[in-house]
């Protein structure tokens, strides 16, 4: 089972709202570093670092929808794509010129890039598709529980947020809303008011499941954390940015509620721009809320 397979199981999330959050992705963006699109700006963009061909970058988007939606697994995508780059002369190292420095560049894509690309992409759609789910639900689900894989893989600041419990509108899932990194594997759950009167989780493990084994118990950390910032500069714009400890920069963000951003956005463009008598009718029905 591939990683974004497992990812939408744990979340047992159907996978419409990924599949919306990633079409809403469809401003294909040329970018020569990651850091080119920082954070909400995935609300509405897609990009691959140093893939400087929009046909390219369309195709690459459109494959990982129909994946997300049932359509491709993993494997298919990752056959399909290896042999677009390959006969547009991308596979493989490619030298490219980077217009913010004059600079001719490698860039390479073989197995492994391909793979963190698709997870990634994955990953964060489910993440945004999952953050709608919750809001819908936090009327009879008000409180979210981080978890962990709970192995020797995991870092060691998202241990400790390991089954920590906050509201649902709390300022800490802004910032910590899984993936918070490349290639983590943590989630949230939501939960109903008596299962956090409860204080306390199940935990069962593998074979003790399938058995019926009682598991142990384990209490929920319902106090905030103190999250440590540290300083880290965007090397494309020399801006000082303060991120999180324990959140890889560039994924300390919500897609989700980058998502919602993005389209409000882009409905007030869209209204700012409109005929003045349709503009406001729009906005009396209630259409300029982007929900």
């Amino acid at each position: 089972m591939s990683a974004a397979s497992e990812f939408a199981q744990l979340h047992k999330l159907t996978p419409e709202g990924a599949v919306a959050a990633l079409q809403a992705r469809g401003q294909l963006s040329v970018s020569y570093a990651w850091q080119d699109v920082w954070q909400e700006e995935h609300g509405l963009q897609f990009t691959v670092s140093r893939l400087a061909r929009l046909d390219l970058l369309q195709a690459v988007h459109q494959a990982i929808v129909k994946s997300v939606n049932g359509d491709l697994t993993r494997k298919d995508w990752m056959d399909d794509i290896e042999a677009l780059l390959t006969q547009a002369g991308w596979w493989g190292t490619k030298a490219v010129t980077d217009p913010a420095d004059g600079n001719v560049k490698l860039t390479t894509f073989d197995p492994a890039r391909l793979r963190l690309i698709y997870d990634t992409n994955t990953r964060q759609a489910y993440a945004a598709g999952l953050w709608e789910r919750v809001e819908r639900a936090k009327r009879t689900h008000p409180y979210l529980r981080y978890i962990t894989r709970r192995d020797g893989r995991v870092r060691h600041e998202h241990a400790a947020w390991d089954n920590l419990v906050l509201p649902v509108d709390h300022p800490f899932w802004k910032t910590h809303w899984p993936p918070n990194g490349w290639r983590c594997r943590c989630r949230v759950m939501s939960m109903s008011q008596a299962e956090y009167d409860r204080g306390y989780s199940i935990e069962r493990q593998g074979a003790e499941r399938d058995a019926g084994a009682q598991g142990v118990y384990k209490r929920f950390n319902t106090q905030e954390p103190v999250v440590p910032l540290r300083e880290y500069v965007n090397p494309r714009t020399g801006e000082v940015l303060h991120v999180p400890e324990g959140i890889d920069p560039g994924f300390a963000y919500n897609p989700g509620q980058a998502r919602q951003l993005a389209m409000r956005q882009q409905i007030q463009s869209k209204l700012a721009a409109a005929v003045p008598a349709l503009g406001q009718a729009a906005r009396d029905a209630g259409l300029n809320k982007g929900e």
